[in-house]
């Protein structure tokens, strides 16, 4: 009978911990991991333009705290992208046409003087990492229209490719701000790829990185600032046909005190 009662219990243990195995408790997501997977969501449209942002909703997504959702929330006002309103909560920014001009004005300067700078002092390193940064992004243009769900690595190589470019640019505070206006114009891109997965133009990313590396200024400058303008009239149009619904934010047409 001992010997039954220890294999019951064998058995039991055994069951437990393939259970717990099968089925973690839940991760806390650090404040640093939260702020991110909110801030990507956002920028790549997963949290729409103008879509009210209720904890309820938030804590089961993201399986975060009240607490910790508020803090990350406030770390997204100060970037732009995401409003918050008294008595009424968050909201993630709207979009529109003239805040999109704006966005890139502003980015054409910043990135301009930011790839300068990084021409001028950039070394063999630098130069190594942008044709690296490239050809990741050329491996993947052949792909991307057969399989759309390769968008997200698409614009993760994207990113990469603008970021080496401006890599040895040595001012903080023009490549912090730099940020913050590409991520502004990822988001605004991905609102016009909703209906379109076509990837950009690599040969004009290419012909940017020829004038980089042979270190003509007023070239590269020039290439940079077009590609902007170039992917900016094409998110305008599609504003001004399917954006008119993502100008506002849904705290007018739904108030209430759920945040």
């Amino acid at each position: 009978m001992d010997q039954v009662r220890e294999k019951t219990r064998g058995r039991g243990a055994s069951t437990t911990a393939r259970a717990a195995k099968a089925d973690p408790a839940p991760v806390s997501v650090s404040p640093i991991d939260l702020r991110a997977q909110l801030r990507d969501d956002i920028i790549r449209c997963v949290l729409m333009p103008g879509q009210r942002l209720k904890f309820d909703e938030l804590r089961t997504r993201y399986d975060a705290g009240v607490g910790s959702l508020r803090e990350a929330l406030m770390q997204l006002v100060a970037d732009g992208l995401v409003i918050a309103e008294s008595n009424r909560g968050f909201c993630v920014a709207p979009v529109s046409i003239a805040d999109l001009e704006d966005i890139t004005d502003l980015r054409v300067e910043l990135e301009s003087k930011a790839l300068a700078l990084s021409i001028q002092h950039g070394d063999d390193a630098w130069e190594a990492s942008i044709v690296a940064a490239l050809h990741m992004l050329i491996k993947l243009e052949s792909d991307i229209t057969k399989a759309p769900h390769n968008g997200r690595l698409w614009e993760e190589r994207h990113s990469n490719f603008h970021d080496a470019l401006v890599a040895a640019c040595p001012s903080v505070w023009i490549m912090r701000f730099r940020r913050v206006l590409f991520d502004q114009s990822q988001r605004y891109r991905a609102v016009s790829m909703m209906q379109s997965q076509t990837p950009g133009r690599v040969h004009k990313h290419r012909e940017m990185m020829d004038l980089v590396l042979a270190r003509d200024v007023e070239g590269s400058v020039a290439a940079m600032a077009e590609h902007i303008r170039h992917t900016a009239a094409n998110v305008r149009q599609w504003l001004s046909l399917h954006g008119q619904d993502m100008a506002t934010t849904e705290f007018l047409a739904e108030p209430d005190s759920d945040s």
